[in-house]
């Protein structure tokens, strides 16, 4: 029942963030000029696996080749663009991850007005 539960959580977090996120997402990727670099240390501190203890699950943080960033959950498999030195954002569910100054444990996850640090579990 407790799965059951966090499912149904989760499907709805991710119907709500599918249509609020919309808005933001065209304004967003329609300004090509706002394209932020970021070092590649700083790259290589979001990469990991991650627990959404509110979701009751993992998802990963994973760097492909051309450093192509994505977040990978149980559901999906989406890119993440550069939002600034230490915030990656994920366009389609108006995901941002931020890096914690002084704390390699977790990051910050928001989403559409919610926040909740993400632990990390491995790297």
């Amino acid at each position: 029942m407790k799965t059951l539960q966090h499912f149904i959580v989760w499907i709805a977090l991710l119907a709500c963030s599918a249509a609020l996120s919309q808005s933001e997402t065209s304004e967003t990727s329609s300004n090509p000029d706002t394209k932020t670099e970021i070092s590649d240390e700083n790259l290589a501190l979001f990469v990991g696996t991650y627990f959404l203890a509110e979701g009751d699950f993992e998802l990963k943080i994973v760097r492909e080749e051309n450093d192509a960033m994505f977040i990978v959950s149980p559901f999906s498999k989406d890119p993440l663009t550069v939002k600034n030195e230490t915030t990656l954002h994920e366009p389609t569910r108006g995901v941002d991850l931020e890096l914690i100054e002084n704390d390699s444990t977790a990051l910050i996850f928001t989403q559409n007005g919610y926040l909740t640090k993400i632990k990390r579990v491995s790297k």
